[in-house]
């Protein structure tokens, strides 16, 4: 369960975002940091699962002070933002108050 303090909705996109297919546009994104990809958010069309946006966080195995590194949002939008400011809080070395 996300706090209020992690709120994203007022966020600005501030990395790169492209289609993770080349040739075939649609709901399937990633983002990048210069050239060192951090993260992907993507629908899955299954019944059930076709309104939510699934973000995975690319962690390279360090610590991530108890920030999830991948879940679902409602919307692009959301996802897009809370997977930034995951990453970035694992980049920075911020640990997660998880009270």
């Amino acid at each position: 369960m996300w706090k209020m303090w992690e709120a994203v909705s007022h966020r600005k996109l501030k990395y790169k975002w492209r289609h993770a297919w080349k040739g075939k546009p649609g709901d399937d994104f990633v983002a990048f940091n210069g050239d060192q990809q951090i993260g992907r958010i993507f629908q899955i069309h299954e019944p059930g699962l076709t309104d939510k946006w699934f973000w995975i966080v690319m962690a390279d195995g360090g610590p991530r002070l108890d920030w999830p590194v991948a879940g679902f949002e409602e919307t692009a939008y959301i996802a897009s933002r809370r997977l930034e400011m995951v990453y970035e809080n694992i980049k920075s070395g911020k640990q997660r108050m998880v009270s």
